[in-house]
């Protein structure tokens, strides 16, 4: 374990279990970052010579092990910060829920209250790992003082896991999509692979000053790549289309599919692309599908 004046490192892999009770191996450390917010201390002498810490949470990043199942998209990509039908809904709640990373000597620390709130990107084909790093954010403790040594995160001894724990699962593959029955979007490879990205948008909760947890206030998904398949006469069809429209008036699913690994977005529509004229670069360069939908509902659906 090493330290700086604020950054924590576990020496990784590690294991983490989550706040619904699964666990996630990372692929390498795990570093715990202190989050203080300070207000100046008013002075006649000076502008600046102390501080008062008036709010503090920890925040904990890591990239998860290329696993696919359903434990995994559980915990990485909850369909309660996706697919819900209303905004408004907290992270966490009244209850704690704890998050816990456990290092391979046994070194250990304890959130007393942790959610996610940063989910990975998610990379569909080969050449990258199949997530990208991932966020969680521990609270002050419901019931808690804030003199507790639990309030926050602590660090603890807990029980060494062995290297035969790690599982030896990788989900890596060449992906396909296919875009609702537009002539040219079926079976599309990307040049660098298919991306999953999120626009999670939240609101901050707060107790006094201290922030203890967060609103769900909206999500689009987007789906970022580089395509392969249909001519520019045929994406110049689909994009950008008519004044005046709505994306979800042409909106389809999005399928993506590979080896061990399946993704949709759901009522998808082009809104952002770029055509080349070079000699080295393909002429059709990065595009974005993102969610459309007349009213919320399911946005992206896993297999």
């Amino acid at each position: 374990m090493t330290s700086n004046f604020s950054q924590i490192t576990v020496g990784g892999p590690c294991k983490i279990i989550d706040p619904l009770g699964n666990v996630v191996y990372s692929e390498g450390n795990v570093t715990i970052t202190p989050k203080p917010k300070y207000r100046d201390i008013p002075s006649s002498l000076a502008t600046k010579d102390d501080q008062l810490l008036v709010d503090l949470t920890y925040e904990i990043d890591f990239t998860p092990k290329s696993i696919w199942n359903a434990a995994y998209r559980a915990s990485l990509l909850p369909a309660a910060y996706t697919n819900f039908t209303a905004g408004g809904g907290r992270m966490i709640g009244a209850v704690n829920q704890g998050l816990t990373v456990l290092g391979q000597d046994g070194e250990q620390w304890v959130a007393t209250r942790a959610c996610l709130t940063k989910m990975p990107n998610l990379y569909f084909g080969l050449g990258k790992s199949l997530y990208s790093a991932v966020q969680y954010t521990a609270f002050l403790g419901n019931g808690n003082n804030l003199t507790d040594p639990n309030a926050f995160i602590v660090q603890t001894l807990g029980a060494a896991w062995q290297q035969a724990d790690f599982p030896t699962g990788h989900q890596e593959a060449e992906c396909q999509a296919t875009w609702g029955a537009a002539s040219g979007f079926t079976g599309m490879f990307a040049q660098e692979g298919f991306e999953l990205q999120h626009e999670l948008e939240t609101a901050d909760v707060k107790q006094g000053n201290l922030l203890v947890d967060k609103r769900i206030v909206g999500y689009r998904g987007l789906v970022v790549f580089k395509p392969e398949g249909p001519t520019t006469a045929q994406l110049v069809a689909q994009f950008p289309g008519a004044i005046g429209n709505r994306l979800s008036a042409g909106a389809a699913d999005l399928v993506i599919t590979g080896s061990g690994i399946s993704g949709t977005l759901k009522s998808a529509m082009p809104f952002r692309g770029k055509f080349n004229f070079d000699l080295k670069l393909l002429r059709h360069d990065e595009f974005a599908f993102v969610t459309a939908l007349t009213s919320p509902g399911i946005r992206l659906a896993f297999s």
